[in-house]
């Protein structure tokens, strides 16, 4: 079965769009389950950080910058998944955004790599450079400007 942007459109979606799609909205998936675990076990990461980082930082810094991981895993999560919903449409401002979000967790991500986080930010690092590449292919490229340029408002 062909899959299709919208039942009107006769024009197939590329398969790189399908995948990069997936993996945009897995990943927000993920970033999003990250920060609801971090919001239910809060006390044991405070505790656990603070250990960690106890003679470095006051406990209402670390408290403070958990909750800034926690709002960003979940505002990027949401912005990934709404990308990836919305590049099968052919949207350009969907495209954008999952660059712009997938290259913040290529950053965060690959700072975490570095440091040794483990192998969900290698997990996380990989799906964004996914996500990246496919977008930036040029069948993909075609996909999109094709909507831009018939868009009613463009005429």
């Amino acid at each position: 079965m062909v899959e299709r942007r919208h039942w009107t459109d006769p024009t197939p979606i590329p398969r790189e769009v399908r995948i990069a799609s997936a993996l945009s909205i897995a990943l927000g998936a993920v970033l999003l389950v990250n920060a609801l675990v971090a919001v239910l076990y809060r006390d044991d990461l405070r505790a656990a950080a603070q250990e960690d980082v106890g003679s470095m930082l006051p406990p209402e810094q670390v408290s403070t910058l958990l909750v800034v991981a926690a709002a960003l895993l979940l505002v990027l999560g949401g912005l990934l998944v709404l990308a990836g919903i919305h590049i099968r449409r052919g949207r350009q401002w969907a495209r954008v955004l999952d660059f712009v979000a997938a290259g913040f967790v290529i950053l965060f991500a690959g700072l975490g790599a570095l440091v040794g986080a483990g192998l969900l930010a290698v997990a996380l690092l990989g799906a964004s450079v996914g996500v990246v590449a496919l977008l930036m292919q040029a069948a993909v490229g075609d996909f999109f400007e094709r909507d831009s340029s018939t868009h009613p408002s463009r005429s």
